[in-house]
């Protein structure tokens, strides 16, 4: 299996950064071939330009070279693992920008010939989050847990119609041999 790796954790100032790695290990010790996106240490910018959104509702929206990129390797995958700090409970400003700015029309969904919405992301087989969390789990009940709704229930409306999803929450400050063998145990099963 192909998998899109998309790293949200900041360049620097953050300790567990090292998910990431483990998580691209634990992957290709499967077997699975790993395509991986380090938006900050890639200086993704996040904002969508005023060309971008005029482009938006055209045949082309994707008119930078990193969109152009990151779509086709999104094209290319059978499954997409995020990573990420959870911040304010939801994902960072950096991946939600990746977000907006790649999976556009063509890319993430497609219209029918009724002009009605069709997912256009059928390659992707499987989604995983491998996310630190300051957060216990009653706070994020009361605040809706957008992290997992924006990935694990809107994006996956967009893949295959049996698509997988793998959630890992991990607690800030959690040691760093116990947050590694979460991860490549939950990983350890794609």
């Amino acid at each position: 299996m192909r998998v899109l790796v998309i790293n949200g954790f900041p360049a620097t100032d953050d300790n567990d950064r090292y998910l990431t790695d483990v998580a691209c290990r634990a992957l290709e010790t499967n077997g699975h071939q790993v395509d991986r996106l380090d938006l900050a240490a890639e200086g993704f910018v996040m904002a969508m330009s005023p060309e971008e959104r005029a482009a938006y509702h055209e045949d082309r929206p994707l008119i930078t070279v990193e969109t152009k990129r990151s779509a086709q390797l999104v094209k290319q995958a059978d499954a997409m693992l995020f990573c990420y700090p959870t911040i304010t409970h939801t994902v960072p400003a950096l991946l939600k920008g990746w977000c907006e700015r790649v999976l556009v029309p063509g890319v993430a969904f497609v219209f029918d010939d009724r002009n009605k919405v069709a997912p256009g992301m059928t390659n992707i087989r499987r989604i995983g989050v491998v996310t630190v969390t300051p957060h216990r789990r009653l706070a994020r009940w009361r605040h809706r847990d957008l992290g997992y709704r924006t990935i694990m229930r809107t994006l996956r409306l967009s893949c295959h119609p049996r698509c997988r999803r793998t959630m890992t929450r991990l607690e800030r400050g959690l040691p760093e041999p116990k947050a590694t063998a979460a991860v490549t145990r939950t990983i350890g099963r794609w």
